[in-house]
C-alpha cells in the first residue's frame, strides 16, 4: 500500500489536518478550564485587600491588636488586611455595618465586642446579632477596673465610695459610652453601694482615657487601663472580677467589694451570615497564626488584655449566653426602655 503523506499547512484542505486542529484546539480549552477549576478549587480566596473594621478609634487598645494581626495576616494571605476604624454606636457600629452586609464574601470582616449582646437590648436596630453574622473566631479580652488619677485625694475604694455617698453627683465617671459595658458596670456600683455617681460616655476607649489623664473626670471605668496605670497616671480601687488580678493582688474584687458584678468584653471577628465555610475556614486559620506573633504579645501584655482564644463554635455559643446574661443584668438596672 502506498504511504500517503497529509498537508498540515494551515490553508490545507485535508480532513486531516482539520481534525487534528479541531482536537488541538478543544484540548488548549479544557486545560484552560481545568488550570481555572483547579485554581478555584485550591482556594484563590483571598484575590483582593480585606477590610477589617475595628469598632474604636486609632490610638485605642482594641486598634493597637487589630494592626499588630492585620499585619501578620496580611503576610500569610499574601493580601492586605486593612484596618478600618467605625467608632460609634458604643462600639457596635463596624458589627452592625457588617451584619447588613449582603455581600459575604469574606473581604469585609469586623471586630465585635461584648457590647454588640447589649445595645440591641436597649434600642432598636437594623439586625440581629445572633443571626446576622458568622462568628468567625474569639481571641481576647477586656478586664475591666474602677481607676481614679494617681494624684486623686481617695486612695481606697472604700473612701471613693464614702465620697461619692456624702457628695452626690459629685464624682464624674467617664467610660467608653452610653450602653457600654462600663455604663453598666458603673450603673451596678452606683445601685449596689448608694454612691451617687455622675456618668460622662465618650465614643471610644482612646477619648476616655485622654479625658482622664487630661483631668476633665474624677474616674474612668473601662477596660483599657493598664497603660495609664503602668505610666503611673492613674491608681486601680477596684477590679470588676472574680478573682484578683496576679499583676495587682493588693487591688480588690468587685465580688469582694459587695458589687455582684463582672464586667469583661470578650472580642472577636465576625463576618455577614451566610460566608463560604472554607472562606471563613482561610480566615480563622490565619488570625489564629498571627496570635503567637511578638508584636502582638507585647500588646496584650501592654494593655493587660486576656490571651482568649475561641473557635467559631465556641465563641457563637458565647455570644448565646452573652445575649441572655446582658438583657438579665439590663433589666436589673432598669437599662431597658419599657415599651
Amino acid at each position: 500500500m502506498p504511504h500517503r503523506t497529509h498537508d498540515l499547512s494551515p490553508h490545507s484542505p485535508d480532513p486531516l489536518r482539520r481534525t487534528l486542529l479541531r482536537g488541538a484546539a478543544l484540548g488548549a480549552a479544557a486545560a484552560g478550564l481545568g488550570a481555572s477549576a483547579s485554581a478555584f478549587a485550591q482556594g484563590a480566596y483571598p484575590t483582593k485587600p480585606i477590610s477589617l473594621l475595628v469598632p474604636f478609634p486609632p490610638g485605642s487598645a482594641t486598634d493597637a491588636i487589630a494592626r499588630a494581626l492585620s499585619a501578620v495576616v496580611s503576610q500569610k494571605l499574601g493580601q492586605q488586611v486593612l484596618v478600618e476604624n467605625r467608632p460609634g454606636a458604643a462600639g457596635t457600629l463596624a458589627s452592625g455595618i457588617v451584619a447588613q452586609s449582603k455581600t459575604p464574601d469574606g473581604y469585609q470582616i469586623a471586630i465585635a465586642p461584648a457590647t454588640l449582646f447589649k445595645v440591641p437590648h436597649m434600642q432598636k436596630v437594623p439586625y440581629e446579632p445572633l443571626k446576622d453574622l458568622t462568628y468567625i473566631m474569639g481571641f481576647s479580652g477586656y478586664t475591666f477596673a474602677l481607676v481614679v488619677p494617681e494624684s486623686s485625694p481617695w486612695k481606697t475604694y472604700d473612701e471613693f465610695i464614702a465620697y461619692g455617698k456624702a457628695n452626690p453627683g459629685k464624682i464624674s465617671v467617664g467610660t467608653s459610652g452610653a450602653a457600654s459595658t462600663g455604663h453598666a458596670a458603673t450603673m451596678r456600683l452606683a445601685q449596689k453601694t448608694g454612691a451617687d455617681l455622675n456618668h460622662v460616655p465618650f465614643k471610644g476607649g482612646a477619648e476616655v482615657l485622654q479625658a482622664f489623664v487630661g483631668g476633665h473626670i474624677n474616674a474612668v471605668i473601662d477596660g483599657g487601663w493598664a497603660q495609664i496605670e503602668k505610666q503611673g497616671k492613674g491608681r486601680v480601687l477596684m477590679a470588676f472580677t472574680a478573682k484578683r488580678m496576679p499583676r495587682l493582688p493588693n487591688v480588690p474584687t468587685a465580688v469582694e467589694s459587695g458589687i455582684d458584678h463582672i464586667a469583661r468584653s470578650p472580642i472577636g471577628l465576625v463576618g455577614p451570615k451566610g460566608m463560604d465555610p472554607k472562606v471563613v475556614q482561610t480566615i480563622h486559620d490565619a488570625f489564629k497564626g498571627a496570635l503567637s506573633d511578638p508584636a502582638y504579645r507585647r500588646h496584650l501584655e501592654t494593655y493587660d488584655l486576656e490571651d482568649a482564644y475561641l473557635s467559631g463554635a465556641d465563641w457563637f455559643a458565647l455570644a448565646q449566653r452573652m445575649w441572655v446574661d446582658e438583657r438579665k443584668i439590663l433589666e436589673d438596672l432598669n437599662m431597658i426602655p419599657k415599651g
